[in-house]
């Protein structure tokens, strides 16, 4: 069985226990054999049956759930997670919430997608939450874009799917806790293509649909996945899958896993930078900032002491780190010009950009944090606490760089003639990103 299979016929086989999936027709291999008859449940027994065997059909086409969700409790599940984010003022001050009951009547009209995000509320409660909260934060950035109601909901649509890809991939990968391996991360890479095959599977659902959900982990500078598309070859639609998505991720881990108040997601999506579209990032900034968020400190008077030396010394690491990832351009010109596979240029500029256009590794910062280190006062501390964000934010950036360079080693290997310089600089520069 291939290995996306047996894992979804694992969450299948687990659904079955509480709401019984029925087999609706034969299943066949691909050599068009019969495996089982229709009418037999889904469960271990099943399982083993099918375990050696590729299958004509993806199970999606040939099961169904005894329950699935329909508009109301799909949309009681939506509201009993708004909490969860701190985003129930948010979505009911301006207009969210009556769009969102509108839009999940969308749902519906495609059985194949309420029964398989039926299957996704049952076993990922979390990421079936997430990605209808970001449907309806999506719907938010339509309307502020002045989008079409076709393309407001293929949007709706395309985020609500956008992350079913992963109930193909082995559990312990998903529920990883940290840094994926390089096969980690392309086996995690890959629920973009299932996704996208689901989509191409529902009858009468919009090919842009599955479009955007191929496209919103894709950057328009070149550096997402899966297939590095820039800004020209990219659809608005995934694009704003894209952007929310961001938004999400960094309210995880600001505000659901940190200290933070919603304020500090708006202070860090302020960075410049060239991961999405600038008019869909205007877009989402108007958005935000009309949210009613307050800040509330996460630090105490304190604990804001040791922040601004903590940002004095990483402010300094960073732009030693910057200047040695800057000068070895200089020094190899011609070796790290761009070409079709690799574009280690492109990875610099992309970085420049969002260093010079943030302002952080300045000398005016650095006066500023110095002489907070003297006198402090209550009314310094979102200043200090939002530039703290932003500076590990551009740090991470900086490791995204380390990463893209660090995949491409067999370039770099080629292009120095052996793997001896290429090391030494990545040791380097390692060493100044993550000092002992």
């Amino acid at each position: 069985m291939e290995s996306s299979q047996k894992h979804y016929v694992a969450h299948l086989t687990e659904v079955s226990t509480k709401n019984k999936v029925i087999l609706t027709e034969d299943v066949y291999n691909q050599r068009g054999v019969l495996v089982v008859k229709k009418g037999v449940e889904v469960d271990k027994v099943f399982a083993q049956k099918i375990a050696k065997h590729k299958l004509l059909k993806p199970l999606d086409n040939t099961i169904a759930l005894t329950s699935t969700l329909n508009h109301r409790t799909s949309f009681e599940f939506f509201t009993s997670h708004l909490d969860d984010m701190k985003l129930s003022e948010i979505v009911r001050h301006n207009g969210m919430y009556n769009d969102a009951l509108h839009a999940f009547h969308l749902i519906t009209q495609y059985p194949m997608v309420t029964q398989k995000l039926t299957v996704l509320a049952e076993r990922m409660p979390d990421v079936f939450a997430r990605s209808l909260l970001t449907a309806v934060m999506a719907l938010g950035l339509c309307k502020e874009l002045k989008l079409s109601k076709e393309t407001t909901e293929n949007v709706f649509l395309a985020n609500i799917i956008s992350d079913v890809g992963l109930l193909h991939i082995d559990p312990l990968i998903v529920n990883k806790q940290g840094q994926y391996n390089p096969q980690e991360c392309k086996m995690m890479q890959g629920h973009v293509v299932i996704a996208r095959h689901f989509a191409d599977m529902v009858p009468d659902l919009p090919k842009t649909v599955g479009r955007a959900v191929l496209e919103h982990h894709e950057r328009p500078d070149g550096f997402g996945y899966p297939f590095s598309r820039k800004a020209s070859q990219l659809g608005v639609e995934g694009q704003i899958l894209a952007m929310v998505d961001k938004v999400s991720a960094i309210y995880r881990k600001l505000v659901k896993e940190g200290p933070h108040s919603w304020t500090s997601v708006i202070a860090v999506m302020q960075l410049p930078s060239t991961a999405n579209l600038p008019v869909i990032h205007k877009g989402m900034m108007r958005l935000l900032r009309g949210f009613p968020v307050k800040y509330e400190a996460a630090f105490s008077a304190k604990e804001f002491r040791v922040l601004i030396n903590r940002c004095i010394e990483k402010r300094e690491r960073l732009n030693l780190w910057f200047k040695e990832f800057a000068k070895i351009y200089v020094d190899h010109k011609e070796l790290m010009a761009d070409s079709e596979h690799f574009k280690p240029l492109a990875l610099l500029h992309q970085l420049e950009h969002t260093v010079i256009e943030s302002g952080l590794l300045s000398e005016d910062q650095h006066s500023w944090l110095t002489k907070l280190q003297s006198k402090i006062t209550e009314t310094d501390f979102l200043e200090i606490e939002e530039f703290s964000l932003v500076l590990d934010e551009v740090e991470y950036q900086c490791f995204f760089v380390m990463r893209k360079l660090v995949s491409a080693k067999e370039a770099l290997d080629k292009r120095f003639n052996g793997q001896e310089l290429p090391s030494l600089y990545y040791q380097g520069l390692m060493t100044i990103l993550e000092p002992a």
